[in-house]
């Protein structure tokens, strides 16, 4: 067979080339065959430098190799990403706490209204139109001229002490309701008259509480956890008051609203 510039040209698959030459080329590259005349792949190239005949109906690109791109984040990205998760976090919590808030609001108007609601019950069983620590349930024998004694015809509890003063004292306390929970007369209720005591009044007591000297007092909290206070100003005119979330109780007398700027819970029993 002829070889020449022509054939170098057109069919470079049939140039001879010394057989050392053709040994070293097998030694230093693979040999490939897809079903068409044989082409080699170098070694050290990639699958786009590919020496195929004209014949071959398609070729093979890309890198052999290549490594894949990996994608990561900076680390100033980190640092944004944590100082926004920061400043959301602050924000839930935030208003969380003004959510909390109101709710130990509502809760406390609640409790003041039921206590409300337990206290006028108490007056209309009593048939006397007496609130604790009034007429009928007057902690002292002022009835009978003794206002220093304690009323005799109380059942009182051991928590009021064994003097006269102390169960007075303990008695008077404005945040003792133990007359919602207890019968003081022992006399129950009468169910042709329907009148008497006729409780409990009140199903949930905070437990007892120490005001100074005067200890045991029955107590019902309200949502700050401070005692209510039933405050009896005048004979006709008696109020039940919250603290608020400043725990401090209002000292002004006769009025049916809190001070001006302050957040206590005031309400009145009758109007």
């Amino acid at each position: 067979m002829k070889t020449g510039i022509f054939s170098d040209l057109r069919f470079p698959w049939l140039v001879r080339t010394p057989t050392a030459n053709r040994r070293n080329q097998k030694q230093q590259s693979k040999s490939v065959r897809f079903g068409f005349p044989r082409f080699a792949v170098g070694t050290h190239t990639n699958l786009a430098r590919v020496y195929a005949s004209p014949f071959m109906p398609f070729r093979i690109r890309g890198n052999v190799g290549t490594r894949r791109s990996q994608t990561g984040f900076t680390l100033l990205e980190l640092l944004t990403v944590i100082a926004l998760l920061a400043v959301l976090a602050s924000v839930a919590l935030m208003g969380y706490d003004g959510v909390q808030d109101q709710g130990r609001l509502d809760a406390t108007r609640f409790e003041i209204a039921e206590l409300r609601k337990a206290l006028l019950q108490f007056r209309r069983d009593s048939g006397s139109n007496d609130f604790p620590g009034q007429g009928l349930y007057d902690c002292t024998d002022v009835a009978n001229g003794n206002p220093a004694n304690a009323n005799p015809d109380f059942s009182f509890p051991p928590e009021a002490g064994s003097s006269d003063a102390e169960k007075v004292a303990w008695c008077q306390h404005p945040a003792n309701f133990w007359m919602m929970f207890a019968d003081p007369l022992g006399a129950g209720w009468n169910p042709d008259t329907h009148r008497g005591w006729h409780g409990p009044y009140l199903q949930r007591k905070s437990g007892v509480q120490a005001f100074g000297a005067i200890a045991g007092v029955w107590v019902v909290n309200d949502a700050y956890d401070t005692p209510f206070e039933l405050q009896i100003l005048t004979p006709d005119y008696a109020r039940v008051v919250s603290a608020g979330p400043d725990r401090n109780m209002p000292t002004a007398a006769n009025a049916c609203e809190p001070a001006t700027g302050s957040d206590d819970l005031v309400l009145c029993l009758l109007r």
